[in-house]
Order: C-alpha cells, then structure tokens, then sequence
C-alpha cells in the first residue's frame, strides 16, 4: 500500500492499516517539531499509556491488534490511526494539524492526495500505482459482469480464487498462509507491477468471454475465469 505524506515524509502502513509511528516521528524531526519530545517506545511507556489503554477497551481489541512493534528490517512501531493522532497531537499541535487534514483527504477518497504521492513517488512506483488502479477498474467490470450473469455468495470469491491459483499458485487463504499474512490481507497490495498486469488482463479477458458465451451461475463463470487465467499465466 502506498504511504501517507505529511510534510514530504511518507507515513507507511503496514498490511493491517495500522499506521507508523517511527514516520510520524520523522516527519516531526523534519519540521523541527521533536525537539524534547519522546519517540514512539519512550512514549508508549509513558505520555501515551493512558490513552492506549483507553483505546483497547474502548474498541473492544487486543493490544497486538491496534499496536504492534517489531525489530530488524521492516520494523518499527505501527498503531491504530486513533493511536497515530494522538501521537502527532502529543509530538506538535501543527503536527497533529497536518495529520489530521491529510487523513481526512484520505479517508474521504481524495483522488488528488493519490496524484500528490505519485508525484513524490519513483518510477517503479508510479508504475506499480499505474497498474494497481487499472486493476481496481478491471475488478469492478468483472463483478459486475458476473453479478449480471447470476453468480451469488461464495461465487465471486471462487471466480477470484480460480484467477489467483495459475497466476499466484493458490488460492487467498493459501497465498496468505504462505506468506505469514492475515486472513482479511488485501492480496493485491502484496502483488508486485506483474502480477497485477496479469490479474487485470485476465479479469478483462473473463469478463468479455462471460458476456460473449452468456455464462450464468457460479460454476461456469468460475470455470471460464479459472481457464483464461491459465492462459494468461502462460505467457511468458
């Protein structure tokens, strides 16, 4: 998933969605804002204990669900976006400002916070951007084609599932126990530029077969996506 930028620095989230700290920090380093003010661990343990300890009963969670700190490559401190802002309103009230505007563009589907980070992005970014939203389109046509060919419950995932096994070699349940990941992962944030141009074409492709054969149900239009998948994966 493509990181939040406050102030020029991006803020990741990990595939849960929880929001990184050690960033937030950084961005507040950036500004000059940090100056006496503790880094996530410090403050965890203390300025911040009350609130997260309000914030596990008042969502009804684990800690490990809401924050999470791990070490080596990759870690750091990550936390529930409640959690996020009270650690930027604790770091700086210009912080916290910024935080809040940027995560209200975010969670209200501001298309020009997406154009904003694509510009700051690299190439192989952009790229994977590019292709991640086409396969956001190629998606919609698709479920849309089999709701109008009556597919119903399990048929949509198992139309997905029949794209994933030749293309991802399994299906999500698999793919996410392969690669230590939740259960509710969105897999397609975890496929690289490949993957997701494969996954698109082949949603296309079912799709128009769907409609020209007129396919109707779960079976055969989970058939037909599992049978232009494999073509697709063969290319080489």
């Amino acid at each position: 998933m493509y990181p939040l930028i406050i102030g020029g620095t991006q803020i990741h989230t990990n595939p849960e969605g929880l929001v990184s700290l050690n960033d937030i920090f950084a961005a507040a380093q950036v500004a000059g804002f940090a100056g006496g003010k503790r880094d996530p661990r410090r403050w965890r343990l203390q300025d911040g204990a009350q609130f997260i300890e309000f914030a596990v009963a008042t969502l009804n969670v684990p800690l490990r669900d809401i924050y999470r700190a791990t070490k080596g490559k990759g870690g750091g401190t990550f936390a529930h976006w409640q959690i996020a802002l009270a650690y930027a309103k604790y770091l700086s009230p210009a912080l916290h400002m910024q935080v809040n505007e940027v995560y209200a563009r975010f969670k209200a589907g501001d298309v020009t916070l997406a154009d904003e980070v694509a510009d700051r992005a690299t190439p192989e970014q952009q790229e994977w951007l590019s292709r991640r939203v086409a396969g956001k389109v190629a998606r919609n046509r698709l479920t849309s084609t089999l709701k109008a060919h009556g597919v119903t419950g399990r048929g949509y995932a198992d139309c997905t599932n029949a794209i994933y096994r030749p293309i991802l070699g399994g299906k999500k349940s698999e793919i996410c126990a392969a690669r230590g990941l939740r259960k509710n992962t969105n897999i397609r944030d975890q496929m690289d530029t490949e993957q997701l141009a494969r996954m698109a074409l082949a949603e296309i492709v079912s799709s128009k077969r769907i409609d020209r054969f007129n396919l109707r149900g779960n079976l055969a239009c989970a058939n037909e996506c599992g049978t232009v998948a494999a073509s697709i994966a063969a290319i080489n």
